[in-house]
């Protein structure tokens, strides 16, 4: 019988998407918080938002000359605590994907595997904990439970010793998660720039601010170069093969 993994050790993993379709780019990103931690990040991004955004959901594409002072509050707050919470992300070219040739002429199976690069590396990346991880909610033939197993018998595979390093995997709505709008957020600003968005002539002010306070704090200076491997802010540039 799997023995449960103590409230220490394991890490919530918040994973959401930029747009699959509209853009050249497609971003994954990925906030990982320790459990025992992740009540304490939630009031301190609560405060954060005050007193702009009192309520609703956070979005890149709200994202506005009122409303930017309490955005980049929040940004801070992530990075000021970067001992506490990670941020990990992937982007894909898509117009160098086949998904004829590779993933059967469906598109969601590509996107699958994307999801599946990106929550592999965060298991890699911590190699002694356990993870709960809460993608954002859509429409979607696949069930979280069939990528749970999925990333488990890779790690099995891999040699990986920890019994089933994914314990768990449950959608969660963004409009309710604080975590998951905070990573809408940081992949909102990478996306931004990789699709030259910030450079169209008009472009939002507040997200070309936005954007460049993200890239500054992260200290990224070329984004289409990614980042390295490990850190506290990462960004993969998928090779797609």
């Amino acid at each position: 019988m799997r023995v449960p993994a103590k409230p220490e050790d394991i890490l919530e993993v918040y994973v959401d998407e930029s747009s699959q379709t509209k853009h050249r780019y497609l971003v994954l990103g990925a906030v990982v918080v320790r459990l025992t931690s992740s009540q304490i990040i939630n009031d301190i991004i609560a405060k954060a938002r005050l007193p702009e955004l009192p309520n609703n959901e956070m979005k890149w594409t709200k994202v506005s000359k009122a409303k930017l002072p309490a955005y980049r509050r929040v940004v801070d707050a992530f990075f000021d605590r970067s001992e506490s919470i990670h941020f990990h992300s992937l982007f894909v070219d898509t117009t160098k994907q086949d998904h004829k040739k590779f993933n059967g002429g469906d598109s969601e199976i590509g996107f699958n595997k994307e999801v599946y690069q990106l929550a592999n590396k965060v298991s890699q990346l911590c190699p002694n904990d356990y993870f709960h991880i809460y993608p954002d909610y859509r429409d979607t033939k696949s069930t979280p439970e069939e990528l749970r197993l999925i990333l488990n018998r890779g790690a099995a595979k891999r040699g990986d010793p920890r019994d089933w390093p994914i314990r768990r995997i449950q959608f969660r709505d963004s409009k309710d998660v604080q975590l998951l709008q905070l990573v809408d957020i940081l992949i909102g600003a990478i996306a931004f720039q990789l699709n030259g968005h910030d450079k169209a002539p008009d472009a939002s002010a507040a997200k070309v601010e936005l954007a460049k306070h993200v890239m500054t704090r992260a200290a990224i200076t070329d984004i289409t170069k990614g980042t390295g491997r490990t850190g506290r802010f990462t960004v993969w540039p998928r090779r797609l093969r």
